[in-house]
C-alpha cells in the first residue's frame, strides 16, 4: 500500500472518529483527538496495518495525518538483520 494509501487511511479513519480533519498536513490532536479516539485509533491501525505499526508515543510525537502514514509505513518495511 502506497504511503498515499495509508494517509487516505487515516484521513478516514479520523473522520469516522469524529475528527475535524481536511488534509495530510492537520494535527490529530488540533482537530479534536484526545486519549480515547487515539487509543482507538491505534486499535484500527493494528487491526489493519499488522501489531505495533502505531504505538501511542509515535502517534504523540508524529501526530499530522502525514506523519502516523509514515509511521505505519515505515513499521511495515522488511527489517534487515546485519551481521
Amino acid at each position: 500500500m502506497a504511503s498515499t494509501e495509508i494517509e487516505s487511511w487515516v484521513l478516514d479513519t479520523c473522520r469516522e472518529l469524529g475528527l475535524l480533519v481536511e488534509g495530510s498536513g492537520d494535527d490529530f490532536f488540533d482537530t479534536g483527538g484526545n486519549s480515547l479516539t487515539a487509543v482507538k485509533l491505534i486499535a484500527k491501525a493494528e487491526e489493519r496495518f499488522g501489531e505495533d505499526c502505531l504505538s501511542p508515543d509515535d502517534l504523540f510525537d508524529r501526530s499530522t495525518v502525514k506523519g502516523i502514514a509514515a509511521t505505519i509505513r515505515a513499521s511495515r518495511a522488511p527489517s534487515r538483520v546485519l551481521d
